[in-house]
Parts: C-alpha cells; sequence; structure tokens
C-alpha cells in the first residue's frame, strides 16, 4: 500500500498496513484505533521490530525518515534497537545515593532481624561514630578500600572486638548496596582475600568473666538479701535457674504455673520453648514483695 498523508489519517481499519515507499515500515492501526509506525529488519538472520512512535506525534514524513536512518545503521552492522537502550542507559542520570541515608535506612529495615533494641543501637553507634566521619557522605559507588583502610586501621588493634564487628556490619551494608546495584560488585569491605592481604588479623580476646567460687556462693546471696531490691532479686532469681538475664528480666508472671516456668521460645537463644522447674525459693520470690524476708542462713549451702 502507498501510504500518504491523506490515508494514514483516515486508516480506522486495526491491522498492519506497509508503505511501498519505504522498505520494512508499517502502519500499525490497533482496535482501539491508536496508530503506531513499525519498523521490520534483519540482523543475524534475526527477523525484529523496532517502534518509530506513535501517530499523529510522528507523521509519515518522519517515521520514513526514521525507518531510512535505523536501516543505515544496520547496514553498518549496528542494531539499532540495542543502540536505543544503550542511549537510553547512558542519558538516564545515575540516582546519588549516599552512604550515611543508606546505611540508616538498611538498618532501619533489619532491625526485626536482630532479637532486641540494643542490638540495633550498636549498630547505629558503630556506624556513626567510625564510618560517617570517612564515608558518610560519599556515593555508594565511591565507598572503596583505601576508606575501609581510614577506617578500620585506628582502633584494628586497640579495640579489635569494636573493629571486627564495625568491618563486618559495613560489609553487610554494602553488600545490599551491590545487591541493588548502587555500586559495583567488589565489596570493600570483605576480610578472606581482600582486607586480610593489608591488615593482620583482629586479636580477640579469650578471656571470660572470671566466675565466683563455689564456695563464695553462700556470703553473696545473704548480701543479696541485705540488699532487699528487686534488681537484687532479679540477680538470686537468676542464679537460682541458670538463666540468661534476659529470659529473667522479660519474664511474666503468667508465665509460671504452680512451680514451671514455662520460657517462650521467642527469649530463648535456641529458639525453642524451655520450662524449667522452680525450688521454693524461687516461688518465694515471685511472691513479691513477701520475699524480701530473708531465709535464714542455715538454709543456704555451707561452706
Amino acid at each position: 500500500m502507498l501510504l500518504t498523508d491523506i490515508v494514514v489519517k483516515n486508516q480506522s481499519k486495526p491491522g498492519r498496513f506497509t508503505d511501498d515507499q519505504t522498505k520494512g515500515l508499517h502502519l500499525w492501526v490497533k482496535p482501539n484505533g491508536k496508530k503506531y509506525w513499525i519498523w521490520r529488519f534483519t540482523i543475524c538472520g534475526k527477523r525484529s521490530g523496532m517502534s518509530l512512535g506513535g501517530y499523529p506525534e510522528i507523521s509519515l514524513k518522519q517515521a520514513r525518515e526514521r525507518a531510512v536512518e535505523a536501516r543505515n545503521a544496520v547496514n553498518k552492522g549496528s542494531n539499532p534497537i540495542k543502540a536505543r537502550r544503550d542511549e537510553k542507559i547512558t542519558a538516564t542520570p545515575k540516582q546519588a545515593t549516599l552512604f550515611r541515608s543508606f546505611a540508616l535506612d538498611y538498618i532501619k529495615v533489619m532491625r526485626p532481624k536482630w532479637r532486641n533494641e540494643k542490638h540495633a543501637d550498636q549498630w547505629v553507634n558503630t556506624i556513626k561514630t567510625y564510618a560517617f566521619p570517612v564515608i558518610g557522605d560519599l556515593p555508594e559507588d565511591e565507598t572503596d578500600t583505601p576508606h575501609l583502610l581510614q577506617i578500620l586501621q585506628p582502633i584494628w588493634l586497640t579495640k579489635p572486638e569494636t573493629a571486627a564487628r564495625l568491618r563486618g556490619r559495613i560489609e553487610s551494608i554494602l553488600s545490599a548496596a551491590i545487591t541493588r546495584k548502587l555500586r559495583p560488585a567488589l565489596n570493600p569491605a570483605l576480610w578472606e582475600g581482600h582486607l586480610e592481604t593489608l591488615m593482620p588479623p583482629a586479636q580477640r580476646s579469650d578471656a571470660h568473666h572470671e566466675a565466683l567460687p563455689y564456695l563464695d556462693l553462700p556470703k553473696f546471696i545473704i548480701a543479696l538479701h541485705d540488699m532487699e531490691s528487686i534488681s537484687a532479686l532479679a540477680l538470686e532469681f537468676t542464679i537460682l535457674n541458670a538463666s540468661r538475664t534476659s529470659e529473667v528480666l522479660l519474664a511474666r508472671r503468667m508465665e509460671v504455673d504452680k512451680n514451671v516456668w514455662a520460657i517462650p521460645a521467642s527469649r530463648m537463644k535456641p529458639k525453642k520453648a524451655h520450662q524449667a522447674p522452680l525450688c521454693q525459693r524461687s516461688v518465694d520470690i515471685l511472691a513479691w514483695p513477701a520475699s524480701f524476708v530473708c531465709v535464714s542462713q542455715a538454709s543456704l549451702p555451707q561452706s
């Protein structure tokens, strides 16, 4: 069909109409009456269709010019569809995301994953204290190995525990940025195969808190009784039941049935519910304030 301005304007029948004057150029009329220009071509043995725009925004003359331009590109060995896509990517301004805002957003999103607010606060405090002064105002894709060395080296040997945790936290934040394609795939905070070649291993302390000698326990319990405070009762309850501090401090009376304490899985480290049988003194402590009546020394283990 020889397309003219009048033919294109008046064509209302749905279908594809070939322009005899320009090889591969088609007018595509959709059932809803909208019209589009399509240029069909073959490259590397594969048949493809390229949109040249809609009518009347793109006139017949403009469509023919675009088709000829695209055909010339194909004759030179170029794929006009790929070239257009690459041009759009290049022309699209990259979204600048600063490490500071991305890190705080990451911590906010990940908070439900962590067991308590204290852990989340530690993330914020270490990142703000050590990372932000160096990379806080840098775009995600500009954070590099020299920045990590500048952050970690001053505390790597003096505060090894803090430094090791800080490195791991920065690594997690940058990994999230890589996943969201905000920075190159190389994570400058990686230890294995990267920072380990530039810094010595962190000397972590294996020392534990010194345990109270068993023979001193009766005197310590008596000292707790003399304090007559809720915190002293909580510590005694913790000792009597060999419990973790968080298990005791967050306990609820409804968890105790007679002399059995049912600790929910959410407060247990292995995430499994646990039942603890309570001795009479534990039951008495739960009856506070009556529990302020001190037990006699004779009822305590003797040294």
